[in-house]
């Protein structure tokens, strides 16, 4: 039979020795047992028995207020970051002017100035009663 065909590999070679130092290499004192204070025997980490903690996600609450509109509205004032009740001004908006344009082309020059004097035809001011600040406008229209 040749080689190689079915036969197992029968090695009778011993494995060569483990070379150890090199010629003339100086020991140092060193005895044959290993030192204690490079081989003593400390857990690279901790372990510690805990049960594992499931984080859940979190997902953000916004709070989205509503616009007022007419009527008087608690509100966040963003300057001085207050809950206040808002201050309620009614001013001319687009909504009066176009009435009286319209009463005006209309020929009706005693009432063309009727809408300035009514509020549900103006538009709405919010504003903050601590620190003026214009809160919101509601425009009609």
């Amino acid at each position: 039979m040749e080689k190689g065909q079915g036969d197992p590999l029968v090695i009778t070679d011993p494995a060569p020795p483990y070379p150890g130092p090199p010629a003339g290499f100086d020991m140092g004192g060193y005895q044959g047992g290993p030192p204690t204070a490079i081989y003593s025997v400390q857990p690279a980490y901790q372990y510690s028995q805990q049960q594992p903690q499931i984080i859940h996600p979190v997902n953000p609450v916004v709070m989205v207020q509503q616009l007022p509109t007419e009527a008087p509205a608690h509100m966040m004032c963003p300057r001085c970051q207050t809950t206040v009740l808002s201050e309620v001004k009614y001013i001319y908006g687009l909504c009066t002017w176009m009435t009286c344009g319209i009463l005006g082309v209309l020929m009706c020059w005693p009432c063309c100035f009727i809408p300035f004097c009514v509020d549900a035809i103006k538009d709405v001011q919010h504003s903050c009663p601590e620190c003026h600040t214009v809160l919101h406008v509601y425009q009609r229209g």
